[in-house]
């Protein structure tokens, strides 16, 4: 016996519902726009007959006709990083908020793979596009993209590293310099001497932390920090790393984020090594894993959530007004946790100090 196929499910469309109603497409369509111009009465009609029948607006058609889908595009490097997760969550809670829909996408450090899914997304007819800690070079998305539908987040492209500015318009990051100055000088003011940063090389991000460690350093009149490079992916394996701490101990650990500093924290207990007894450890970022870990983390609060949500308005702005807004330096907030304590002196609690954004400020 041969299968009995399935005829094919109707499409309710507009005219549906308009001769569900008894009236015509064009005021069935008012209608549903809740247009004051129709009475109160067909307008009950109409939204109980598209009710009943299940219809659901065209959304493709009504973007045609408004030149906007109310679609966001949102280009994070890789999910598995908490940093990038409260991002998501800050953009699409404004995104949705105002009736858009987000379209999220992964570069995972790959150029290429970035590139494929601004295209992507491109081809989506995206309102806007944020890219988040991405390392696809502005004036390569601007030739594929207007530049006022763009948002670079915590941009990570090669020429920062070298101190080039980034775009004037559409550009928003954290105030790194600030924040690895105020660790450097809690440590310091602490009593710590023997500075290591543990970074990745291959990370503009990673190069700018540890000039700016540097550059704190000489102004308090101390050497530049020991180096280590843990790769951009070092957190996933920090062994190595802790392996060459033990062979060498310094005072305090600066490490890139959170994430490597609680991995390096993990490996120095398979060595001879205790936190914060034998050396202090500071992270970065401020995720919520830093105030469980024990000893609690020293780190710099990144209000990433506060970013993503910001870079969502921003191209909501532009997407209504035309024009984007200037770039913006969110400010950072130095947090005091157990494992920087006064050497040789019992962990303290938890405490936020303000970090000063303005040139040569310090906490």
């Amino acid at each position: 016996m041969g299968r009995t196929r399935r005829a094919p499910e109707h499409l309710v469309v507009l005219a549906d519902v308009a001769r569900a109603a008894g009236t015509s497409e064009s005021t069935a369509s008012r209608a549903l726009k809740d247009d004051p111009r129709i009475g109160e009465g067909t307008r009950a009609a109409v939204r109980a007959a598209a009710a009943s029948l299940g219809y659901v607006p065209n959304a493709a058609a009504r973007s045609l006709r408004a030149r906007r889908t109310h679609i966001l595009g949102l280009l994070l490097d890789d999910l598995a990083d908490p940093v990038h997760g409260k991002v998501a969550a800050g953009f699409e809670e404004a995104a949705t908020g105002q009736g858009y829909a987000v379209f999220m996408m992964t570069g995972l450090h790959d150029p290429e793979r970035e590139q494929r899914a601004l295209t992507a997304l491109f081809e989506h007819r995206a309102d806007g596009i944020a890219l988040a800690s991405c390392v696809s070079r502005p004036a390569e998305v601007h030739r594929r993209i207007a530049r006022d539908r763009v948002v670079f987040v915590q941009p990570d492209y090669p020429e920062l590293a070298d101190g080039a500015e980034p775009p004037a318009r559409g550009v928003l990051r954290s105030d790194d310099q600030a924040g690895v100055a105020a660790c450097v000088r809690h440590v310091v003011e602490r009593g710590y001497r023997r500075l290591c940063f543990v970074g990745p090389t291959a990370s503009a991000s990673g190069i700018l932390r540890r000039a700016a460690a540097s550059a704190t350093l000489d102004e308090l009149g101390l050497g530049p920090p020991r180096f280590i490079d843990s790769g951009v992916d070092g957190w996933r394996d920090a062994t190595a790393v802790a392996s060459e701490l033990a062979a060498d101990p310094p005072d305090v650990v600066l490490c890139y984020d959170d994430k490597l500093a609680l991995a390096v924290l993990d490996s120095l207990r398979s060595t001879r090594l205790a936190v914060p007894e034998d050396l202090a450890i500071v992270g970065f970022d401020g995720i919520p894993a830093a105030r469980q870990s024990r000893p609690r983390l020293t780190t710099v609060d990144v209000p990433s959530v506060q970013i993503g949500r910001r870079a969502a308005e921003l191209l909501m702005a532009t997407a209504r007004d035309g024009t984007m807004p200037a770039s913006e330096v969110v400010p950072v907030q130095l947090v005091i946790g157990e494992s920087t304590p006064f050497p040789a002196s019992p962990a303290r609690g938890e405490r936020r100090e303000k970090v000063d954004s303005r040139p040569g400020g310090g906490r």
